[in-house]
């Protein structure tokens, strides 16, 4: 409805301005739909390959570690959780970053590993003191000291980026030997 105030001034036609805003967002939405949103695609679904190729070598190596190198004493947390769950990479993740912590500590034990990878054993060093500070702690207080282990234990990742980090031993070495 129509006021006094519009015959006198009446208001700007509003086609102007649809017009305009198409013509401002129809180039913007072109180089986004042609340039922006393939590179965010590609880099999601790269990073995602990238990750699911990780947990398949994950598969691989704690099933091989469970099936054919099994030492008890040193395998049984793992290798529980391996046979229980389909996919052990996500299933176990905190019981193989306990018993990946204690390859790495094994391996740093070597002088000249540990020469060669001394930032890598120095943090590997360090977590595995927190996680021996972790259980005697929940010891004290009574607390569930595989919890805590496991807590503590996650802070293994912070070393995996680390330029002189060593990769988990071989099966082979693994392997008991045979008398």
């Amino acid at each position: 409805m129509p006021m006094l105030a519009d015959l006198d001034d009446p208001p700007r036609p509003r086609w102007k301005n649809i017009v305009a805003g198409f013509l401002i967002a129809t180039p913007v939405t072109l180089v986004a739909w042609q340039w922006l949103l393939p590179q965010v695609h590609d880099s999601v679904r790269g990073g995602s390959e990238d990750f699911d190729k990780r947990l398949r070598l994950e598969d691989a190596y704690m099933r091989a570690v469970c099936e054919q190198a099994l030492v008890l004493d040193r395998d049984e947390q793992l290798c529980k959780c391996v046979f229980a769950a389909e996919y052990p990479s996500l299933d176990c993740q905190a019981p193989f970053q306990q018993w990946t912590l204690a390859r790495q500590v094994d391996q740093c034990a070597d002088p000249t590993t540990r020469k060669a990878a001394l930032s890598f054993c120095t943090c590997v060093d360090v977590i595995a003191e927190q996680v021996q500070a972790a259980v005697r702690d929940a010891m004290e207080t009574g607390d569930d000291e595989l919890g805590a282990a496991r807590r503590a234990a996650q802070n293994y990742h912070r070393c995996q980026p680390l330029p002189d980090a060593i990769n988990l031993p071989g099966i082979e070495a693994l392997t008991p030997a045979t008398e």
